[in-house]
């Protein structure tokens, strides 16, 4: 099996394709993820469809409540005795199978596991290194999977993204030899692969700079330094061929030098380009747009006597944010109506608001999700609470701590809710039944200790 390029695979993959990508502006990540599965199972090699099932099914993964997401790890392992009995006769069959539970629940280490294993066996090294790559994303301090990963980076001629690895042991042993002599080969395989590269391309030691510069463009930007490195590098190559991976990038160098005017900017052009609003990248530009004002806010407080009527501006700025705030969630779930996570976002801002109406709608609309759907309940129950519709606030609540099997924050903030409902309902009987929940598991759970002292104290 070998990478292949859009170019390189028949018509029909490339309509699929670009049918899947299509679906995306839906807003319907499951029908996204189903279809360019589908594309993946095809043609696996296709990297431009691998890269974007893995950034629909992290999506989707991050999206998750962890009752759901154990849910669907436990569901995977029935996967395992198929998928390793198929290993060996079709490799390429069991592959596909793998990404059957993977479209459920990336975050999936026993199968992510049996897809390097059989990856690693028919030397297929970029789809270890993939399924490796995915597996310390989720789980960063897996030291044996960080270890294992360094090597199929290596074998996937990727040595200087092993080095990274490498670096973070050293730095966690710092008086293991074994450890440093690790480090060491990492730093000649990245050296040679670097010379390699260099050769291969014939520049001469004059642009060796452009190599280390590289390096960061591959990595994670970590300080101004090598964002303003970037931001050099990116501004040139934009003259020379502005397209929208390097405006995506620059912009986050922006970002990280803190220039959020710029960054904005940068992914506004992007917007503009793509055609059509992405949900994640109108975030993003909130998000710099936020960073903006909140570096504003902080430079009038820190020197009010400076500015005229500096408490007024940190207040018309602060209502800024979130009138900024529900512009943006209004306009992203007027583009995608059907999104559940967007619906979601903005019920929040409503009910932060105080729009009890529109926030009902929104969370009921939310909770088609069934990753959001019993937080939905909750947020449902206080709304109508709030709309002194207390019987109806009682059943949502109810149903919500059906969902709740463990004792956790979650669980006690509902029971506390439930218990204003019925004190706010004159049932202050069925309210102890609930504050006395909390009491047992946590103490010291706000004033719970307090109400309850109050109660038996009324009663004499």
């Amino acid at each position: 099996m070998e990478r292949k390029e859009l170019s390189q695979v028949p018509i029909r993959v490339r309509d699929a394709y670009n049918r899947a990508v299509k679906s995306i502006a839906t807003g319907n990540i499951d029908t996204s993820i189903y279809a360019m599965k589908l594309v993946v199972q095809e043609v696996p090699g296709l990297m431009i469809a691998r890269e974007k099932l893995r950034e629909l099914e992290r999506r989707r993964t991050q999206q998750m409540n962890i009752i759901s997401k154990v849910f669907f790890q436990f569901i995977g392992l029935f996967y395992l005795p198929l998928i390793m009995a198929k290993a060996g006769k079709d490799p390429v069959a069991a592959l596909n199978l793998c990404e059957e539970p993977l479209a459920k629940c990336v975050d999936n280490p026993p199968v992510l596991s049996a897809m390097a294993d059989i990856a690693e066996k028919n030397g297929f090294t970029f789809i270890a290194a993939e399924a490796l790559l995915i597996v310390r994303e989720f789980h960063p301090n897996n030291e044996a999977n960080s270890r294992r990963l360094a090597a199929a980076l290596q074998a996937n001629n990727q040595a200087c993204d092993a080095l990274k690895i490498f670096q973070e042991l050293a730095r966690k042993y710092p008086g293991d030899l074994a450890v440093q002599g690790e480090l060491r080969s990492a730093m000649a395989l990245a050296s040679i692969e670097r010379g390699r590269a260099s050769s291969a391309s014939g520049k001469d030691s004059a642009e060796s700079k452009a190599a280390v510069t590289q390096q960061l463009i591959d990595g994670s930007i970590h300080d101004l330094d090598q964002a303003q490195t970037l931001i050099k590098k990116f501004s040139e190559d934009l003259a020379a061929n502005d397209s929208i991976d390097l405006r995506r990038k620059l912009a986050d160098a922006y970002l990280v030098a803190k220039d959020y005017e710029a960054a904005i900017r940068e992914m506004k052009i992007v917007a503009k380009k793509m055609g059509t609003l992405d949900p994640a990248l109108d975030k993003a530009i909130e998000k710099a747009y936020m960073s903006q004002l909140d570096q504003a806010i902080g430079q009038l407080r820190a020197n009010p006597e400076a500015y005229e009527n500096a408490d007024e501006q940190i207040a018309e700025l602060e209502a800024e944010k979130f009138s900024y705030r529900l512009r943006k969630a209004e306009q992203r779930v007027k583009v995608y109506p059907n999104d559940a996570m967007l619906q979601f976002d903005l019920a929040e801002l409503y009910f932060e608001k105080n729009d009890f109406d529109r926030a009902l709608k929104a969370f009921q609309l939310a909770a088609r999700s069934p990753q959001k759907r019993t937080l939905c309940l909750v947020y449902l129950g206080r709304c109508f609470d709030k709309k002194g519709q207390f019987d109806i606030a009682v059943e949502q609540f109810t149903a919500a701590l059906k969902d709740m099997i463990r004792v956790d924050r979650q669980r006690l903030d509902t029971l506390y809710y439930l218990g204003q409902t019925y004190e706010d309902a004159g049932n202050m009987e069925k309210a102890m039944e609930c504050y006395k929940e909390i009491y047992q598991n946590q103490a010291d759970y706000g004033d719970v200790a307090a109400r309850i002292d109050n109660y038996y104290a009324s009663r004499g």
